[in-house]
């Protein structure tokens, strides 16, 4: 019997490793079969089956081609990607004849966070240094312009988790599994009227009469976007906005310093019968906000 022992132990040995060996079982996996950029309508060909171990199918990944064909993407995705729901933008964006999209660049406070969606109505305020350096000025220059788009790694979304050695950004770069952390600038794009509006300026409280500026956000935007110096700030809008004008605000001029302090006067020790007067203190006045220059009529 305890020849035979051995080769009992070596049998369940091995019986035990055949089954640790043996390949686990797989599932299909919908994937790109060629590259697919933003906003293409996707079809059947564009698409191809993939097998993966059960234990590492992506979570939210497709299974079946159906439901994604005639969908439209909403990020590029590179040959050999998984598709996932948050892909897929739905309905391709649409212009009013009078409307053109324009990006804007935005941080995470100046774009809310991420927390804007397509359909959301925003204004927009532009943040400047004057031409010295020393101070800035900040403008609600044009609002009701409607959110087309907004950058997957920007969006205050809770990114889907990937098995090891698949791609995850949109772009075709393979993170080694890491899912992809949400970044804190993103890009917006905009529904832009291509119609004249009027940037006005509310000067009443400074006793001087109001000014207006008519320009083209077409021009505005793009040209703020791109300024180094200049930084761009969206609001979030209600369905039906009451309108308003702004003065703008120089930050300098936020700074105000009291008058100068009067002088205290150093005294003797008061001796048990002597009075000694206590000199008066002044309140300085408060300033007075500096006038804002009106514009001479031309000639």
């Amino acid at each position: 019997m305890k020849r035979f022992l051995p080769l009992l132990i070596g049998a369940v040995v091995f019986f035990f490793a055949l089954v640790m060996l043996q390949p686990e079982d797989t599932t299909s996996v919908v994937v790109a079969a060629a590259n697919l950029p933003a906003g293409h309508t996707i079809t059947e060909a564009d698409l191809t089956l993939q097998e993966y171990p059960k234990s590492m199918v992506p979570e939210g990944a497709f299974v079946e081609t159906t439901p994604l064909v005639g969908q439209t993407l909403r990020i590029e995705r590179r040959a050999g990607d998984v598709l996932y729901p948050e892909n897929l933008g739905g309905e391709a964006i649409t212009l009013a004849p009078d409307e053109r999209a324009i990006a804007i660049h935005v941080t995470d406070s100046g774009g809310l966070a991420g927390l804007l969606k397509p359909g959301d109505l925003v204004g927009v305020t532009a943040v400047l240094p004057d031409m010295s350096g020393s101070g800035t000025f900040g403008k609600a220059v044009i609002g009701g312009l409607r959110v087309l788009y907004i950058s997957p790694s920007f969006k205050a979304e809770e990114p889907q988790s990937q098995p090891v050695g698949t791609q995850e950004s949109g772009l075709g770069a393979n993170t080694g599994g890491l899912t992809q952390s949400r970044q804190d600038t993103g890009t917006v794009v905009l529904a832009v009227p291509i119609t004249a509006r009027v940037v006005g300026y509310d000067f009443v409280a400074f006793g001087v009469p109001n000014d207006s500026r008519l320009v083209y956000a077409v021009d505005l935007l793009p040209a703020l976007d791109q300024a180094g110096n200049a930084k761009l700030s969206l609001y979030l809008e209600p369905e039906q906005p009451v309108g308003f004008v702004s003065s703008g605000i120089y930050l300098p001029d936020l700074v105000r310093t009291p008058g100068p302090s009067p002088t205290p006067t150093e005294t003797a020790t008061p001796t048990p019968g002597t009075s000694y007067a206590v000199p008066a203190q002044t309140t300085p006045l408060p300033p007075q906000p500096t006038a804002i220059p009106t514009k001479k009529p031309k000639k």
